[in-house]
């Protein structure tokens, strides 16, 4: 079964275990996986089995040995991430495993970065048979819309059109731009206010997401400034500062190890006139400290929830000091 990447909801609830990804947009892409991955939770498959690249040639016998589910009777998701090269023969034998279709303990999610297949393929259509298949390609201008809406049903109906508009107009043609709006809108919207967090640039001496503009350009002073004015007025907003370096070091990590670098800040939402920014600043690390980095913002994320003793605004300040003056 095929559909597109704004129409899966009304499928994925129907029992159907292996699911096919591609296309050229990513936040669908991404979108259509969070939703099955939570769809798949709800029937039970609490275990997860990532597959990278270098393991592909071993595809048959990972499912064959989780067919049965772990040795405490859980079900196993099977996330297949391809992201390079061309789809390999292992992953175009998965609908012609002896049984495949009826293997009630696995579930399959094959995300791959090919934009287009040849639907005449007979691998694609054994797929089809078996499977749903998600087509996540550029929107219409309509189809936009309606997707940005979807988005937004966590808002009030009296402030959604008013926060449709403001992000359309930001970031229109840019699904992932778009969805990086939303995501700030959700942090902020933990306030008891969406009114006032709508208007957040308004009434607040420092904003979170200025605080990207500071550290991609190197003004240490400006964002450390940014974040010690937080601390003291508005600390509630120490998720968001996460989440805004965070961004700055996914992004860059992406674009590093990208042939395409421009392309890629472009699809990870990076804003046009950014992107001269972001590549000076990439030329001061290695992809083995931005991968360091990525490490540090996870420790960091704990820190914020108190999972761990360290002290998150010292932690904050001494990784943005990290990333400014490199």
């Amino acid at each position: 079964m095929i559909c597109d990447g704004i129409s899966y909801d009304k499928y994925i609830k129907k029992g159907i275990n292996i699911f096919l990804i591609f296309g050229s947009e990513i936040a669908l892409k991404n979108n259509a996986k969070d939703d099955i991955r939570k769809q798949l939770s709800l029937d039970g498959f609490s275990e997860k089995r990532i597959v990278s690249d270098d393991e592909s040639d071993k595809l048959d016998q990972i499912i064959s040995e989780n067919a049965g589910g772990s040795l405490f009777a859980s079900k196993i998701l099977i996330e297949i991430s391809h992201t390079r090269g061309k789809i390999s023969d292992a992953i175009q034998t998965i609908p012609y495993i002896d049984g495949i279709e009826s293997m009630d303990n696995i579930a399959i999610i094959i995300d791959t970065h090919t934009e287009k297949i040849n639907n005449r393929l007979k691998w694609f259509k054994a797929m089809d048979e078996i499977s749903l298949i998600v087509e996540c390609k550029k929107l219409k201008s309509f189809e936009e819309k309606i997707w940005l809406k979807k988005q937004l049903e966590f808002i009030d109906a009296a402030d959604r059109s008013k926060a449709a508009t403001k992000i359309s107009t930001l970031g229109s043609g840019n699904l992932v731009a778009q969805q990086n709006e939303v995501r700030l809108l959700r942090l902020l919207n933990n306030g008891p206010n969406l009114s006032d967090a709508l208007h957040v640039k308004d009434r607040a001496e420092f904003v979170p997401f200025e605080l990207e503009d500071m550290i991609v350009k190197k003004n240490v002073q400006g964002a450390l400034r940014i974040i010690e004015s937080i601390k003291e007025l508005d600390s509630h907003y120490a998720a968001l500062l996460v989440w805004v370096v965070g961004k700055i070091i996914n992004n860059s990590a992406a674009a590093m190890q990208s042939n395409k670098p421009d392309a890629t800040l472009i699809k990870m939402g990076v804003w046009n006139n950014k992107i001269s920014d972001y590549k000076i600043f990439m030329r001061s690390f290695s992809i083995k400290r931005m991968v360091g980095f990525q490490k540090a913002i996870f420790e960091l994320d704990l820190s914020n929830k108190g999972i761990n003793k360290a002290n998150f605004w010292e932690r904050l300040s001494d990784l943005v000091l990290e990333l400014a003056t490199n």
